[in-house]
Parts: C-alpha cells; structure tokens; sequence
C-alpha cells in the first residue's frame, strides 16, 4: 500500500495502516536509538516513546514540510536524546566472542568496532548524533538537517568538528586507523 494512502488511513484510527506505516522504520529506529544511547535496554525504552509519540501526533504530520521517514528519525532522535538526558547511560558491551566460530580477523574486527564506538562516545553529544545518523544510518545532510531542525551547514559544521575529534581520538588510541576521504577505513 502506498505511503501516502497508509498515513491518511493512520490517521483515521486504522492501527494496521499504522503498524505498516511503521514497519520499515523501526529497525533504523533501533539502531540509531542504540547508537546514540549505547544500551539496548535504553534504546529499547527510546525507540517504544517514539512509537508512542508518533501515534499520539500522527494528525500533525505534515508531508509539505518533511518525509514520513524523516520525521519519525527526528521522532527517534528526540527520545533518545531525553533518554540519554535522563539517565547517565554506560555501554554495555555484548560478548559476541564466545562462539569458537569466530575468526581472529573477526575478533579484531569488533575490537576496532568497539574501539570506534568508544571514541564516538566520549564526543560531545552534538557531534555523537551527526556522525550516527550520517555514516551509521546513511541520512544525508539534508535528511539530518530536516531531522535534527538545524541548518544544513551547521550539519556540515558539526561533521567536519566531528571528524577531527575522532581523528585526533583515533589516532591517539590507534595508529593502525587513518581518515581517508570522509570517514575511517581500517589500512590493510
């Protein structure tokens, strides 16, 4: 069904319009609360507010001013910034290694991974959220822009910032990362 006619229905009470409506969103939702909040409880609690909100404020939607998927994001990002603001979050790392399955190369992998998300999160929050929704969830400048309310160069802005700090954090942890064009890749 298409968007348009499951938002029109959604708004009219129909709770499958709206679960459809929903239904590709909530994955990126997860992530990016997870992202942001570095606690799956927590992001869990986010991404359930969103949902509540989203629900609650369908009738203002405005398809003129944003994209559904645009506007539910800024949704998400909004509970999970409250989230976070609420609670003074620690990162719980899930131990995936104890599958003897695993590879080195595999294991070192998700050390780096680690290692990146450690450094992203000692960020200030404001560049924390432009580096997720830009290289995690792939929005585009204007997509974030739309999301977090602000002004597409001071997207930019915060992403440039963004990227020294990290770099600057990375290289400092690692020398076995380096920046290339616009974000990490890991030298061969």
């Amino acid at each position: 069904m298409d968007e348009t006619l499951l938002i029109k229905n959604a708004k009219q009470g129909d709770d499958n319009a709206f679960n459809s409506l929903l239904k590709p969103y909530v994955k990126q939702a997860k992530q990016t609360a997870y992202l942001l909040l570095h606690d799956y409880n927590l992001a869990q609690d986010a991404v359930q507010e969103a949902l509540i909100q989203t629900h609650s404020s369908l009738n203002r939607f405005d398809s003129n001013k944003a994209s559904f998927k645009t506007w539910f994001n800024r949704i998400v990002v909004n509970c999970s910034l409250k989230q976070k603001r609420k609670q003074r979050f620690t990162f719980q790392l899930h131990d995936d290694y104890e599958n003897s399955d695993n590879t080195e190369k595999e294991y070192i992998l998700k050390e780096d991974e680690q290692l990146l998300m450690d450094i992203v999160k000692t960020l200030k929050l404001k560049y924390q959220t432009v580096i997720v929704l830009h290289y995690f969830q792939e929005l585009s400048i204007s997509e974030i822009a739309l999301t977090l309310n602000i002004r597409e160069g001071t997207v930019k802005s915060r992403l440039h910032n963004a990227r020294k700090k990290l770099k600057k954090n990375i290289l400092s942890h690692n020398s076995n990362f380096s920046l290339r064009g616009d974000f990490l890749w890991k030298e061969s």
